[in-house]
């Protein structure tokens, strides 16, 4: 089984929330770690993190945003056929 990269960083958790996700990685040599949002196999708006604990708080945090944007439409929809 092979990695998947983004620049120097393996990637080590991904996320989806429909076409998008959020990706969590481990930099190769100096064990930083960084998030990303990505879609259509780009990474884009890295944030960067010294430790594990902010990375997973951002993986998580970016990740419930997405998934409350995309709830936003089917929500109104709801309230407009009560």
């Amino acid at each position: 089984m092979g990695f998947t990269f983004c620049g120097e960083y393996v990637i080590i958790a991904v996320l989806p929330v429909g076409d998008k996700g959020t990706a969590m990685g481990i930099h190769e040599t100096n064990g930083s770690f960084a998030t990303w949002e990505t879609a259509g196999g780009e990474y884009k708006e890295p944030h960067y993190f010294k430790d594990i604990d902010g990375a997973t708080e951002d993986l998580c945090l970016r990740t419930l945003g997405e998934l409350w944007l995309k709830r936003q439409p089917q929500k109104k929809m709801q309230e407009r056929g009560r």
